[in-house]
């Protein structure tokens, strides 16, 4: 007997105002495969990322939001209509040079994890080769995203961490390593920080495990790889006070602390050596490959739901061979897929490995939909 299918998140329609170089955008899209064709500079990307900012509140290009707003406006706005197990549902976020809002049917979410947790989303563009050759803040990123879907409450710890680390740096930079007040929130950060080093630690455990799977599909078989975590704190609370506690006067001067997870790593390896100082660049494209591609088996186990897959010009960052491997695991599943390219005639290869796909042509920050073929 054929197993029941998994709920699934669609995104049906996208509205898009005053986002980088698109001024207006009203889309209709397909349950299953969206091209968007044009050449740089047009606003493939930008429709992507609107897409990224409706599912997460957040941009894959920038931690400033005020950037996305366009040039000569005041304020940028991505709306969606979005159908999962439930029925229809609106979302919507709105940014300022300085605030952002956002909305689900009209009311504010709970909170920002929970709003994260319901349009599961995976992102693979091309800044992210610096996932596997970059610092590690890009691999913590990666950490928090997949760890938020096994247990949201990770997302609440991040933040009270990151607070009370704020506040012991002003203290400390008062210059008085026993300023009143540095106790109390060295204790906060030893709580949320050993909680958030176990919330990474599971999180890199199920990361790990899907990774090398896909690495085995994407890579050579004399390839090996293999990946552990680095915590740059500790999982015991009262170590990590300890330690903090001892480095207040090397904190002060350094003005951040040189203990927590804030300094986590992920060593990623390839035949037995460090890949970001011993790979290639064509390895460090299947490192990354394969990581996203782990994180997106990760959050659909994780939720229950295939996320949405967002592809910014992934094919020319792959060779042919590392191209149709892609696609043929993409083939496989049933996410709702949303590619850009420059190169209309992958329109071809993207539909012979994944189905028929509704092609989009973007053109100074217009997106029109192409004729069936």
């Amino acid at each position: 007997m054929d197993s029941p299918p998994l709920p699934s998140v669609k995104l049906r329609r996208l509205q898009v105002r005053n986002l980088r170089n698109i001024e207006r955008a009203n889309v209709e899209l397909s349950t299953s495969i969206n091209v968007f064709c044009g050449a740089n500079g047009q606003g493939k990307t930008s429709v992507l990322e609107a897409i990224y900012l409706i599912a997460t509140s957040r941009s894959f290009r920038t931690h400033k939001l005020a950037e996305v707003i366009r040039h000569g406006a005041t304020v940028a706005s991505a709306h969606a209509w979005i159908d999962d197990a439930i029925g229809t549902r609106e979302q919507t976020v709105g940014i300022a040079p300085a605030s952002r809002q956002v909305r689900v049917d009209g009311t504010k979410p709970p909170s920002m994890a929970q709003y994260a947790l319901r349009t599961p989303v995976v992102v693979f563009h091309p800044g992210e080769l610096v996932l596997t050759m970059g610092s590690a803040s890009g691999r913590r990123t990666l950490l928090d995203r997949v760890a938020l879907f096994f247990d949201s409450k990770s997302y609440a710890e991040q933040a009270a961490y990151t607070l009370a680390m704020k506040a012991r740096n002003k203290l400390l930079q008062l210059g008085e390593p026993n300023a009143q007040g540095l106790d109390a929130y060295e204790l906060l950060m030893a709580q949320h920080g050993a909680a958030l080093t176990r919330h990474r630690q599971d999180a890199l455990d199920h990361l790990a495990r899907a990774a090398q799977e896909a690495f085995e599909q994407v890579a050579p078989r004399s390839t090996r790889f293999a990946t552990r975590y680095l915590p740059g704190g500790s999982f015991d609370e009262q170590e990590h006070a300890k330690q903090l506690h001892q480095r207040r006067t090397q904190d002060a001067r350094s003005h951040s602390a040189t203990f927590g997870p804030h300094r986590d790593d992920m060593l990623i390896e390839i035949n037995g050596s460090p890949a970001r100082t011993t790979a290639s660049q064509g390895q460090h494209r299947m490192l990354t490959l394969s990581l996203k591609i782990a994180e997106m088996v990760c959050i659909g186990r994780a939720s229950g739901i295939p996320p949405l897959l967002l592809l910014d010009d992934v094919s020319s960052e792959l060779d042919a061979d590392r191209t149709d491997a892609f696609f043929r695991l993409l083939g496989n599943r049933r996410d709702q897929v949303f590619l850009t390219t420059t190169r209309p005639e992958m329109v071809g290869v993207f539909e012979k490995a994944m189905g028929q796909a509704k092609v989009f042509s973007v053109r100074a920050g217009c997106t029109s939909e192409e004729p069936s073929r």
